[in-house]
């Protein structure tokens, strides 16, 4: 993996850290992306320090704008072999209680940046024909979740959009998949913890209990197991598998 080039956003915090470590460890040569360049610059400097790895970088990139992704990719002026899309979802809520607004929200930022960004780096990709699109997705496309409904829907029309996707560029030798975490122990799923306990009435602490109880493995997972996947869907290795979703959930997901 020393030659290649990859490009991880969300990548201060979460899983989006634990794949930029992987993949840093491994020789990739990272760019670390962020909304904040500071603490894009401060992740990319802790993983280096870390990896002992020449070449971890960070990068500004707001994804709540797509319009301003191309420019600023372009911006950087930097030729990605993979890219990881990573990112936030959508605050929690019923499909009920949601609005058109949250719905155009959600589409503008889980979808439309992401395909932006996607849009920006297939063409050198192309060039070298070779290239790795890895999206991380959630178990809410298999399963949808309840109390995250408008997030569960866009990133079900995120992953159909990638299928599609992995049979137009798979001639190009560049693959496309998905990568589907279970319960990760992420700030993310800290908070989704935090306000089901509000709404149930409970603490965070018996809401883990309860879905580790779920879990035939028994606990939550880590960024760097779902990292480790990731920097293998992105290696040579990996050249045969596209338009696939890959789950690191503990077994937890209850269908074939």
């Amino acid at each position: 993996m020393p030659d290649i080039t990859a490009l991880v956003l969300g990548g201060t915090s979460g899983i989006g850290s634990g794949i930029a470590r992987s993949l840093a460890a491994q020789g990739a040569a990272v760019t670390v992306a962020s909304r904040d360049q500071r603490r894009a610059q401060e992740a990319a400097d802790s993983i280096r320090a870390a990896s002992g790895a020449a070449e971890v970088s960070g990068m500004g990139l707001d994804l709540s704008r797509p319009e301003d992704v191309a420019e600023n990719l372009s911006r950087y002026g930097r030729d990605f072999d993979a890219v990881v899309l990573n990112g936030p979802g959508y605050p929690p809520g019923t499909v009920t209680d949601a609005t058109a607004d949250d719905f155009t929200q959600a589409y503008r930022s889980m979808f439309l940046s992401l395909q932006q960004v996607v849009t920006s780096v297939i063409d050198s990709m192309k060039r070298k024909q070779w290239g790795r699109v890895l999206y991380v997705s959630s178990s809410s496309v298999i399963a949808p979740i309840d109390e995250l409904a408008v997030s569960s829907v866009v990133r079900a029309a995120m992953n159909a959009y990638l299928k599609v996707l992995s049979n137009e560029l798979a001639a190009d030798r560049i693959t496309v998949n998905s990568i589907v975490p279970g319960r990760i122990d992420t700030p993310r799923v800290k908070a989704v913890d935090a306000a089901r306990a509000r709404d149930r009435g409970t603490s965070a602490d018996q809401i883990r209990k309860a879905a580790e109880s779920r879990i035939p493995m028994g606990r939550y997972g880590t960024p760097d197991e779902i990292g480790e996947l990731a920097a293998f869907l992105c290696s040579d290795g990996a050249a045969y598998l596209t338009g696939a979703t890959f789950r690191c959930d503990g077994g937890m997901t209850a269908a074939l």
